[in-house]
């Protein structure tokens, strides 16, 4: 008898993994989807085989791959899993051909500050992973930080360097400036939504939405673009995670982690004689150091620390009088061509401050465009807008050259929808700098009309 049970239990143990393992592609049949073979065993007609969408998958699939932010399925999420498996493939391909180079440094900070591994994937929404990225809105690096933002937490930005592209400090600055957001609303869909919005953009959607605490209640109160960019990283988590479900291969040429060590160098050491001394390639070192502007160190401090491949440490330790010999006497940085920066999205040119436009009745796109000088092309492009169609009260940003904008000098006039965030982020300072310049303040209320300093 004994011998009957225990084999009974061995039959049951055998079906429940066999269930489990084969979880998803049970799944697959109930929607009645084809199963692709393995990708390494197919034809080349087949590699080009693109599996359609089938939302009770995507909504499993989400379900499993959820650790700490919630993964919530909504149709704007499906759109963005569309475009990047279905319609812009290969951009995929090479966003998975960048991770190898990132991913470590963004695990090691997440992990040190005790966050969610899965944030790592917010770069990839913010910058398609470069380093040298610059928005249409002045936004620079991996994690893309406005100016004053990274400052305020502990980048510096000057005429030389510009520590938004540093992988490892605007890492750092990342989780720190996550952390507190996580902190301000417990939550990190709200969170992720003032990364992209602010702060104050999230409070006032709250207070509109009757004091509601999740996103997808206060979700028709937020910014345009902010409405899209946490279904977007939830579609890049799911994109990331099961690409090659959707017969996209883990590409076998990829940007390698580069083992880096710092060494302390003098002030404007170049950097084509630091690599020729190290004896390796000039595109290696700016590779490890892209926040540097021209390709020599900065001319001020008594050194500066740069990176090297970690092999080369010990070499340059052994050389150093040898290597740092070869430096010219007198390097003219203002002669020396700054590195390209990647722009990732439209760049208004000269236009440089944000000025908002509340939509009347009647009003068009053309009619707007043509009462600020601007075209409606690059409306279209500013606000997301895929048609000409738009609606009264509806909030439009548009970019304009600064001699232009009200409220450039050192007065600002509060007009309707205006938050401290908002003012301070167009003027380039901080919140604090902004109350500090304005002592009458009391808690975050302002009103329309009310002039403040800004400078």
């Amino acid at each position: 008898m004994k011998k009957i049970y225990l084999l009974y239990g061995c039959l049951f143990a055998f079906l429940q993994c066999a269930w489990a393992q084969s979880q998803e592609q049970r799944a697959a049949y109930r929607v009645n989807i084809p199963l692709p073979r393995p990708v390494d065993s197919v034809d080349a007609q087949f590699r080009d085989y693109v599996p359609q969408l089938h939302e009770e998958l995507i909504k499993e699939r989400l379900a499993c791959a959820q650790q700490t932010i919630p993964l919530t399925y909504h149709p704007v999420v499906l759109r963005f899993i569309k475009k990047y498996l279905i319609d812009n493939r290969q951009q995929t391909v090479r966003f998975l051909q960048r991770t190898p180079r990132y991913f470590p440094i963004f695990e090691e900070a997440l992990r040190r500050h005790g966050l969610p591994e899965e944030l790592k994937y917010l770069s990839i929404i913010e910058s398609a992973l470069l380093p040298r990225a610059r928005s249409w809105a002045s936004a620079v690096g991996l994690w893309q930080f406005m100016s004053f933002t990274g400052r305020e937490y502990g980048l510096r930005i000057d005429r030389y360097i510009d520590e938004r592209m540093d992988p490892y400090k605007s890492t750092e600055a990342a989780c720190l400036f996550l952390k507190d957001l996580y902190h301000m609303f417990g939550d990190w869909h709200l969170a992720l939504a003032a990364y992209n919005c602010g702060a104050g953009n999230v409070r006032r959607a709250i207070r509109r939405s009757g004091d509601k605490t999740s996103f997808w209640e206060i979700y028709p109160y937020l910014p345009r673009e902010t409405r899209a960019y946490v279904p977007f990283y939830i579609a890049m988590v799911y994109v990331m995670r099961y690409h090659e479900a959707h017969n996209i291969p883990y590409p076998q040429e990829v940007e390698p982690f580069l083992e880096s060590d710092t060494i302390h160098v003098p002030p404007k050491v170049s950097l084509q004689q630091l690599a020729q001394g190290l004896d390796i390639s000039p595109d290696t070192l700016k590779a490890l150091n892209p926040h540097l502007k021209y390709y020599a160190t900065p001319p001020y401090g008594t050194s500066f620390a740069l990176r090297i491949p970690a092999h080369k440490k010990a070499w340059y330790a052994l050389h150093k009088e040898e290597i740092l010999d070869l430096q010219e006497e007198d390097i003219v940085l203002t002669e020396t061509p700054s590195i390209p920066v990647q722009k990732v999205a439209y760049t208004p040119g000269g236009h440089q401050k944000a000025t908002y436009h509340r939509v009347r009745k009647g009003e068009s796109l053309g009619i707007i465009a043509q009462k600020y000088g601007v075209s409606v092309s690059a409306l279209k492009q500013w606000n997301h807008l895929r048609g000409n169609t738009i609606y009264p009260n509806q909030r439009l940003i548009i970019w304009t050259k600064q001699s232009t904008t009200p409220g450039s000098g050192p007065y600002y006039t509060v007009r309707p929808g205006d938050t401290l965030w908002s003012i301070a982020q167009r003027h380039g300072i901080s919140i604090d700098q902004l109350r500090a310049l304005n002592p009458s303040l009391q808690g975050d209320k302002i009103v329309k009309g009310q002039r403040l300093r800004v400078r």
